[in-house]
């Protein structure tokens, strides 16, 4: 079963927190990745992700892009914060953690393990995996991933 979330003023605090922190208190105006009937396609096979959205949103400056991303751990939303620099990982933060168990995702020790990881590399193999978090950790290797996608893609028509 999903569950669908608002925002609350928490999570928006989260994200702008994120934001201002990437782009040192100048966040650029926000962009997005619209899906069409290809690129659904495309998302699905290769990530299959708990929803495919109509769009994504990214902010970008310079070569930098901050993609905020949701995806099912177990039974809730893991929103996180992924920053691109160069098809590389620069950053990787959970905004709000909303499963029972499994936390230790947002632990920075755990994130910092993507850092300056591209789409080459086997996230399956080299990033360590938490006892009792399996599901969160897949969660964070998709966003990730996907991040990874869409930044390489967003240019294209």
């Amino acid at each position: 079963m999903v569950f669908q979330q608002q925002l609350s003023a928490n999570d928006k605090n989260s994200t702008k927190e994120f934001l201002n922190e990437t782009f040192n208190n100048d966040i650029p105006k926000v962009n997005r990745f619209w899906v069409n009937k290809n690129n659904q396609k495309t998302i699905k096979q290769l990530f299959n992700p708990s929803q495919i959205k109509l769009s994504y949103r990214y902010w970008q400056k310079d070569d930098t892009s901050a993609w905020i991303l949701d995806e099912i751990g177990k039974e809730r939303d893991i929103t996180t914060g992924i920053v691109i620099s160069s098809d590389k990982i620069v950053k990787v933060q959970v905004l709000v953690y909303r499963e029972s168990r499994g936390g230790q995702v947002q632990n920075k020790r755990f994130t910092q393990q993507y850092n300056n990881m591209s789409s080459n590399n086997n996230f399956i193999k080299e990033i360590d995996t938490i006892s009792g978090a399996t599901l969160s950790v897949n969660a964070l290797n998709k966003q990730v991933k996907l991040a990874l996608w869409l930044n390489h893609n967003k240019n294209k028509p």
